[in-house]
């Protein structure tokens, strides 16, 4: 039997307060699993799929990516895009302003991609005025309840679809991270770990789309303790 989630404990990155160059040494290690590790590529293998249905436009489709990070995959969702002759345009949105001030220093300016300081429980769009929401590696960083509610968010103000991206809690997963950080850094290590510990199971996930109405989206488990709960509109 899984252990229950430590919803008490809390990663460093999470504090408001912590050292800027511990939250960089981070948000470089999630960037590395992300690219590394299966995460970025899940995002876009879904919206590769999706594309073929984009209408030729003038108009471009619009994502929020919430808590964004380091914005590292709108970079590559903006990459992808542009090889594709596709027109997006992202709002990469987080509450940390210590976050979003280093995503902004390593992301070139570029009128495709806006950074906006919000609560992903309380997103500042109406219904449906964005074509997909999407969110990775960040609902393990909440409650069981709070997680619930930002998915609600993301269909909410989603018009075609939604992509939630994060980590399975697995007891094989967490031996791996410890072996992987064993020489990082303590931020690193420790935040690493709780990730793992901090994770859901597909059951756990798939009932978000239950509470949140929308039965159009499934979850899927990939390598590496990773899973997605996805889907576009019918």
């Amino acid at each position: 039997m899984l252990p229950e989630r430590p919803v008490h404990l809390r990663e460093f990155m999470d504090a408001r307060d912590i050292a800027s160059r511990d939250l960089k040494s981070n948000l470089r290690f999630i960037r590395w699993v992300n690219r590394r590790l299966g995460g970025t590529r899940a995002v876009l293998d879904y919206l590769r799929a999706w594309s073929v249905r984009w209408p030729q436009s003038t108009v471009p489709i619009r994502i929020v990516d919430v808590a964004t990070g380091s914005a590292d995959i709108p970079q590559a969702i903006l990459a992808w895009s542009a090889k594709q002759g596709h027109k997006v345009e992202i709002m990469a949105l987080d509450i940390h302003a210590g976050t979003l001030a280093i995503a902004r220093s390593w992301c070139r300016t570029r009128p495709d991609l806006t950074f906006i300081q919000a609560d992903a429980l309380q997103l500042p769009f109406a219904d449906g005025s964005v074509d997909y929401a999407i969110s990775s590696m960040f609902l393990h960083h909440l409650a069981d309840a709070q997680a619930a509610a930002a998915v609600a968010q993301l269909v909410r103000i989603s018009r075609r679809g939604v992509i939630v991206n994060d980590l399975l809690r697995d007891p094989h997963a967490l031996l791996s991270v410890k072996l992987m950080t064993l020489f990082a850094s303590r931020t690193i290590k420790y935040d690493a770990r709780l990730s793992i510990r901090k994770g859901w199971t597909i059951p756990e996930a798939a009932s978000w789309a239950t509470s949140a109405d929308a039965p159009w989206m499934t979850c899927r488990e990939h390598l590496f303790a990773r899973f997605t709960l996805a889907g576009e509109r019918p």
